[in-house]
């Protein structure tokens, strides 16, 4: 996969988060995305929220990237790690596709 399609990746992540989301090295990607409920921004409502670590090789996307969380609020360790469990798993289901939305969706 082209260098620049990985690129217009980022900047589609970048479009959908906004501030929410920072990008530390564009090729190999490695993102902190801010996740948390579209409440319209009424942050009352917001119980939940982490900060997720997406970190990429130079095999990626044929490679899933590394996932974490680095920060979260509302979840306790067993919902973090089920949480993780998930976004790998889609990973692994979505390898050799471009999945840094689909995965900041999970």
């Amino acid at each position: 996969m082209a260098e620049d399609e990985v690129l217009i990746e980022v900047d589609a992540v970048q479009a959908v988060y906004g501030d929410d989301c920072v990008v530390l090295e564009t090729y190999p990607p490695h993102l902190h995305v801010h996740i948390k409920p579209r409440t319209a921004d009424v942050s009352s409502q917001q119980f939940v929220e982490a900060v997720l670590t997406i970190r990429a090789g130079p095999q990626y996307p044929n490679e899933p990237p590394n996932i974490n969380i680095i920060e979260s609020k509302g979840l306790d360790e067993q919902r973090q790690k089920h949480l993780i469990t998930g976004i790998r798993d889609k990973a692994c289901e979505l390898s050799s596709c471009l999945m840094l939305v689909a995965l900041c969706e999970v």
